[in-house]
């Protein structure tokens, strides 16, 4: 098995938009972050810059990605301007840093796959309507942190809320 089917078998559920191989299989995903943004990026790429991690439930986590961020993990990415959800990623390999950055100190490379990705922020599911299954909304957390740890049981509604709105075509 290659690489990038191995990456595919690690992808956060079986109905994808991005193209995989055929007859990937799909396991459980490891943990479910919400990635804040500005606005939304293309998601070819996951850079690091600022070490702010929390868990919705506990608070601060550690600020070093090594130790947050791990394969098989699943991004739900959130734009913080128009307060949507737009995009899912899973991680696909072991965080690469740090790295010297001459405008911010420092930055981590995560290799990522894109699952998928509303580009009509229009369509995008807007974060003040959303009700996670665990009672806790992200929306208090957002602008303290860019990396936030979801329950256990809000990280799937979250993807399906971006998966039922995103496009099949790229």
């Amino acid at each position: 098995m290659s690489q990038d089917e191995a990456a595919i078998n690690r992808a956060p559920t079986e109905v994808v938009t991005e193209p995989t191989a055929a007859g990937a299989t799909r396991a459980a995903p490891g943990q479910y972050w919400l990635r804040v943004h500005g606005y939304p990026s293309d998601l070819t790429m996951e850079v690091v810059y600022y070490d702010d991690f929390c868990d919705l439930k506990d608070g601060r986590l550690a600020s070093d990605p090594r130790k947050n961020l791990h394969v098989g993990d699943v991004i739900v990415y959130y734009a913080d301007g128009p307060a949507s959800l737009y995009g899912v990623a899973t991680i696909t390999g072991e965080v690469e840093g740090p790295f010297v950055d001459v405008r911010r100190g420092q930055r981590w490379i995560v290799p990522i796959q894109r699952e998928a990705i509303i580009r009509a922020i229009s369509k995008a599911p807007h974060a003040v309507w959303l009700q996670p299954p665990s009672g806790l909304h992200f929306i208090d957390v957002v602008r303290n942190c860019t990396y936030i740890r979801l329950p256990d049981e809000d990280g799937p509604y979250l993807v399906d809320q971006v998966r039922s709105r995103a496009s099949t075509r790229e």
